[in-house]
């Protein structure tokens, strides 16, 4: 027998089965898998925002969950981070990155040196 695809159902059969695979999906998962699952999700919707269009569309999110807190929030964030010194703000990579950069100008300054010598 043939496989049957996506391409064999009508659109309203295509919706009615992801219905099914949703809830079948949502029903096997644990409170944990489900918690991890939908952090997952709002990581992407929220961090992996790009263009002005999606960025309003997170802030707008974040305003109604927050609501009445955030300008509290606002403020506590920014004075964090007006404490801290931007090199502390780096990612690790970045920090590893400027780590190998500056020991790759020390290399070239040391052959350089050599150089000159001769």
């Amino acid at each position: 027998m043939e496989e049957l695809t996506y391409k064999d159902l009508t659109e309203t059969e295509l919706d009615y089965l992801k219905d099914l695979y949703i809830s079948s999906r949502v029903n096997s998962m644990s409170e944990n898998e489900l918690r991890v699952f939908v952090r997952d999700i709002i990581i992407d919707q929220i961090k992996g925002t790009v263009g002005q269009a999606e960025e309003k569309e997170a802030w707008d999110e974040i305003k109604e969950h927050f609501s009445d807190d955030l300008n509290k929030m606002i403020i506590d964030v920014k004075a964090k981070f007006s404490k801290t010194k931007k090199g502390d703000l780096k990612s690790p990579e970045e920090i590893e990155f400027d780590k190998r950069l500056s020991l790759l100008k020390q290399q070239q300054k040391d052959e350089k040196s050599k150089d000159d010598m001769w």
